[in-house]
């Protein structure tokens, strides 16, 4: 074999062998409606990550690449409920992330990913974290798969919570006490009492955080108990272009 033809041979084994253990989120909408998706890094610095909106139909899914490294500091996954997720004043500043839910991720922290399902602000719509090929067996927060279900707001939200409709049609449900250097209230422990294992308050640490070792791969889906699928053999009905994330 020339030597010629046994780089360009190494440089494709490498290229595939980077793909297949790389680490990746993949975002799958199972509402019967399109959700205008968000995802950014570094939500908790000054200077935060490019944030990035995807328009995912009934169905479609969106793929989130972060290659060998399995590098996503400080991540979060979100459904607008204003249909634009980032401000038309502030480059990088979201449009809508004091009024939703989020699912958060930080991965590769010396080894491990740490993520959870938050409802410190609000709940708009079902969402569940899955790792779907994690090297330690799922037990508890070990590589769980954290989710919130709640499928009548308008029923569920109650006590001093507040019930806002946006223009686009989202309901959300606002955490009025989430946020507060306090610790339950009455108006947390009703989401904590709908998904005990989802993020009710600001220092609801030791129920809502799940690890798993880095290296793992995630599914982040929205409306996880509807009937509608992610069906990978059609790709007309699928977005799974690879976006290499910061």
């Amino acid at each position: 074999m020339s030597t010629s033809r046994s780089i360009t041979t190494f440089v494709v084994w490498a290229s595939l062998l980077t793909h297949v253990f790389g680490c990746g989120i993949n975002i799958i909408n199972r509402c019967p409606y399109t959700v205008t998706t968000c995802a950014q890094s570094n939500r908790d610095q000054q200077f935060k990550g490019k944030l990035n909106q995807y328009n995912l139909g009934a169905g479609q899914s969106q793929y989130l690449d972060f290659g060998s490294s399995c590098v996503w500091r400080n991540g979060a996954v979100w459904p607008s409920v204003r249909g634009k997720c980032e401000s038309a004043f502030v480059p990088n500043e979201a449009n809508d992330w004091d009024v939703t839910n989020w699912a958060e991720l930080n991965l590769n922290a010396n080894g491990l990913d740490y993520y959870d399902v938050s409802n410190v602000v609000a709940f708009t719509l079902p969402m569940m974290i899955r790792p779907t090929n994690p090297s330690q067996q799922p037990s508890g927060r070990q590589c769980g798969s954290p989710k919130c279900i709640i499928n009548d707001i308008r029923g569920f939200c109650k006590g001093n919570n507040k019930l806002i409709q946006f223009p686009t049609g989202a309901l959300v449900c606002q955490n009025t006490d989430g946020l507060a250097e306090r610790g339950p209230t009455d108006g947390t422990r009703i989401f904590k009492n709908a998904c005990p294992d989802a993020y009710s308050y600001n220092f609801d640490d030791d129920t809502s955080v799940f690890a798993c070792p880095t290296g793992t791969n995630y599914e982040v889906i929205f409306c996880p108990t509807s009937g509608v699928t992610n069906d990978t053999s059609n790709e007309e009905s699928l977005l799974m272009e690879e976006v290499q994330m910061e």
